[in-house]
C-alpha cells in the first residue's frame, strides 16, 4: 500500500500556495494524475493518510487508532475511551515497522501507552498508564477506515512574532468497504457530502482519491481569500479533520467529527458532530428512529437526573433544565450504551463545554423501539 499512498500524496495537494500564479497550474492539473504526480508539497502544506482501526475490550473500553503508514513517519494517534467513557488521546511517538509490531504513545497529561501494532487480525495487547489491557476486533462488515488529511498554514507578510496567521485542516473519512456493500458506499457519500463527491467508487481507489486536487482545496479557498481580503486579521484557524469511531457492530456504526474554528474574539468555537448509521441499509439514524417516545417523561427525568449529577454541576449549571428536550439530539452510541450530547451554549454557558450523558444499555433498553433493542449486541 505504501507505493500507492506515496504516489497519491505527491500527486494530491499542491492545493494552494496562495498566490495567483498557482491558479492556472491547478486548473490544468486538476483530476489529471499524470500531470500532478511529481509535484511536491510546499513547506506550508502537509498531507497525512491514516489507517483507522476500532477495537474493544471485554469490559467495554475501546480504542480508535489512526496510524500513518506513509514513509515520512508522521505516526498518528490512539483515541482511548476509558471505563468512565472519558476520552484519552495519545500521540504516537514511536512506531516500528508493522511486521515488528510495536508502538509507543504519550498523552498531553503524560499518560503512556505501549503495545503491539493495532490490527483487526490479532488482539491489541497494550499497557495504558501501567494497566495491561487487551482489545479485539468486533464482528462487522467494516474492516476499518481511512483518513485523508490535508493541512495548510501561512503567515501574513505583516506578521510579527507569528501573531497574524492562517491555519486550515480538513479531511476525507471513509469506511473500508472490502465487500463493496451498497450500504457502506451510501454512508461514505453522506459522511463526505461537503466535498460534493457523487461516485462512491472513489473511496476504494486511492490513486483517484488522492489525486483529485479540488476535493479539499475548494473548501479552503474562500476562507483564505477572506483572510487576505480582510487585510490579514490576527489569525484564522479552521479544523475539520478529527474523526473517531465511537461504536461499531454488525448492525451500526457511530462516528464523531470534531470541528474547531477561530476567527477572532476571546476564544474559538468548537463542536462534535455525531453520526449514527445503519450498516444494513446505509441510512443515517435520528434519535426519533431509535426511541419509542422522545417526550417520555420518565426518560427526560432520567436524563435530567444524570445531568445534575455530573461532577461540579447542579441544576443552575444549565439553561432552562425544566424545558429540556431530546428532539434532534446529537447523540452517539458506545459499547456501554446511548450517549445524549449537547454542544457549547446549547444547554449551558461556554465554560461548561460540551455535555455528554451516558444512559447504560439496560437503562435505555425500555425506551428503544423493538427493532433496536438488540443494537448493542
Amino acid at each position: 500500500m505504501k507505493p500507492i499512498f506515496l504516489t497519491g500524496v505527491l500527486g494530491l495537494l499542491i492545493l494552494v500556495s496562495c498566490n495567483n500564479s498557482n491558479n492556472a497550474q491547478k486548473e490544468s492539473a486538476s483530476n489529471n494524475t499524470e500531470a500532478v504526480e511529481k509535484l511536491q508539497l510546499s513547506e506550508n502544506e502537509k498531507a497525512n493518510n491514516y489507517e483507522v482501526v476500532y477495537l474493544v475490550s471485554d469490559t467495554g473500553e475501546y480504542i480508535n487508532s489512526e496510524i500513518d503508514y506513509n514513509e515520512d513517519k508522521n505516526f498518528g494517534f490512539i483515541y482511548y475511551r476509558d471505563i468512565n467513557q472519558d476520552w484519552n488521546i495519545f500521540n504516537v511517538t514511536k512506531a516500528s515497522d508493522i511486521d515488528e509490531g510495536n508502538i509507543s504513545a504519550t498523552s498531553f497529561d503524560n499518560k503512556t501507552l505501549e503495545g503491539n501494532f493495532p490490527s483487526i487480525s490479532y488482539p491489541f495487547v497494550a499497557k495504558i498508564d501501567g494497566k495491561e489491557m487487551t482489545f479485539k476486533a468486533v464482528k462487522t462488515p467494516v474492516t476499518g477506515a481511512m483518513v485523508i488529511e490535508y493541512a495548510y498554514s501561512n503567515l501574513s507578510p505583516e506578521s510579527t512574532n507569528g501573531q497574524r496567521f492562517f491555519q486550515f485542516k480538513n479531511a476525507i473519512f471513509a469506511l473500508k468497504n472490502d465487500q463493496n456493500l451498497e450500504s457502506i458506499n451510501k454512508i461514505n457519500l453522506d459522511i463526505n457530502k461537503e466535498f460534493g463527491i457523487t461516485d462512491a467508487s472513489i473511496f476504494s481507489d486511492l490513486t483517484r482519491l488522492l489525486s483529485a486536487q479540488s476535493i479539499i482545496s475548494n473548501k479552503m479557498t474562500p476562507l483564505y481569500d477572506e483572510w487576505v481580503q480582510s487585510g490579514y486579521m490576527p489569525h484564522i484557524e479552521n479544523y475539520s479533520s478529527q474523526f473517531c469511531i465511537d461504536y461499531l457492530s454488525e448492525k451500526v456504526v457511530s462516528i464523531n467529527k470534531f470541528v474547531y474554528e477561530y476567527t477572532g474574539g476571546a476564544h474559538g468555537n468548537y463542536n462534535t458532530i455525531n453520526s449514527v448509521y445503519s450498516l444494513e441499509n446505509g441510512n443515517k439514524l435520528t434519535i426519533a428512529d431509535l426511541i419509542i417516545d422522545i417526550k417520555d417523561a420518565n426518560l427526560l427525568n432520567l436524563v435530567k437526573d444524570k445531568l445534575v449529577k455530573i461532577e461540579g454541576r447542579n441544576a443552575d449549571s444549565y439553561f432552562g433544565l425544566d424545558e429540556l428536550t431530546l428532539e434532534n439530539n446529537n447523540f452517539c452510541l458506545t459499547s456501554k450504551g446511548l450517549v445524549f450530547t449537547w454542544g457549547i451554549y446549547e444547554i449551558g454557558a461556554y465554560v461548561i463545554g460540551e455535555t455528554r450523558v451516558l444512559i447504560p444499555i439496560e437503562e435505555i433498553k425500555p425506551y428503544l423501539k423493538d427493532e433496536y433493542k438488540t443494537i448493542f449486541e
